[in-house]
């Protein structure tokens, strides 16, 4: 269905280029791969971005807090933090549970075009770890380590298409925080493959995503997850958040997955929201 629409929306004549950066367009749910933009140089910017889907599936909603920051014109590191709170509107009453599930760190250096290649590349490292006592459905309760290779380019014919790839591995240990998996979440070291597409129109990205992981490369037992991840992203207009400030992402997904638990079939809506300090300091000092 998102793909019929991108393809309806390509033959449309009035197209205005895309103000997204690659950061803005990771929003884990909806979409998952990593894009080969790195932060501008100096650029401190602060996101915010509450998976308002786990209203509807647990009893706890997560928000995690993250910076980014230029270190170079073609380096970055992040820093991020993730909290959470009992809603009120399942089992757990309001607020009657509170606190940080986990910290994470990661870097990315961009390569740029190889040689005479017209896809832009970047390298990078994520790290995350569990923390506190939270709630077994809001965590797997192990620490994670993932480099990654990332790699995009610009159709000549058509610019707003976009095409990209990521070559990454998961490696994780066990920690004494206890957690549960998803369902078709391996849960071991392993290696993903993944390809896809980003449709820009305006305001407006469509995203498809197809991954590959398997456990086989790091001789554990054999299982592999293939998933389908079709997604929307808006950016909202600044009519909408003039008075709040920042720039608000709205995303919707889609989710199938084939593995050792069998098919999982589901989506997710989340909102990010990001903040350049930098713009914020002048506009409220005026330095």
């Amino acid at each position: 269905m998102i793909l019929s629409a991108a393809l309806w929306l390509q033959a449309a004549p009035a197209f205005a280029q895309s103000g997204i950066e690659d950061d803005e367009m990771k929003i884990r749910g909806v979409f998952n791969s990593s894009l080969p933009g790195t932060q501008r140089k100096n650029s401190l910017r602060l996101s915010f971005h509450p998976r308002v889907g786990d209203v509807l599936k647990r009893d706890h909603v997560r928000v995690p807090l993250g910076l980014r920051y230029g270190l170079a014109e073609d380096w970055e590191i992040t820093g991020s933090i993730e909290g959470y709170f009992s809603h009120g509107l399942r089992d757990a009453a309001w607020f009657d549970r509170s606190g940080l599930s986990k910290v994470g760190l990661g870097t990315k250096y961009r390569l740029g075009q190889l040689g005479n290649s017209a896809w832009d590349t970047a390298v990078g490292l994520d790290f995350s770890t569990p923390i506190g006592t939270p709630p077994m459905e809001i965590t797997d309760g192990l620490r994670h380590y993932s480099p990654y290779v990332a790699f995009s380019r610009r159709l000549e014919g058509d610019r707003r298409w976009r095409i990209f790839g990521n070559v990454g591995a998961d490696l994780v240990s066990t920690t004494d925080i206890p957690g549960q998996l998803d369902k078709n979440e391996l849960g071991a070291d392993s290696l993903s493959l993944t390809a896809g597409a980003v449709f820009d129109r305006g305001p407006w990205h469509y995203t498809l995503e197809a991954e590959l992981t398997s456990t086989r490369p790091f001789g554990g037992p054999a299982e592999e997850v293939f998933a389908v991840r079709p997604g929307v992203l808006w950016e909202v207009p600044e009519r909408f958040t003039g008075r709040v400030g920042g720039k608000w992402v709205v995303g919707v997904g889609l989710r199938t997955s084939f593995g050792p638990d069998g098919t999982d079939v589901g989506g997710s809506a989340k909102v990010r929201v990001n903040f350049d300090f930098k713009r914020w300091w002048k506009g409220k000092f005026g330095r």
